[in-house]
């Protein structure tokens, strides 16, 4: 099930899909390397996190992995 990725930068938004929460994080990453902020991550279930909450999610022993 997809993930999108959504950051700001000068030129705009982009919004990108991912299939798994590995690939989402580290687009995520990359984006904010390159300087973009407001980055979000939504999940299958359409919840919208930040980048540093998605990762805290995802890192949590108890954290059911999508």
């Amino acid at each position: 099930m997809p993930f999108f990725v959504k950051g700001t930068d000068t030129s705009g938004t982009v919004s990108l899909r991912r299939e798994n929460a590995a690939g989402a994080v580290k687009k995520a990453k990359e984006l904010l390397e390159d300087g973009s902020w407001d980055i979000e991550i939504t999940s299958p279930d359409g919840l919208v996190y930040p980048l540093a909450e998605f990762e805290a999610i995802q890192d949590a022993p108890s954290a059911t992995k999508h």
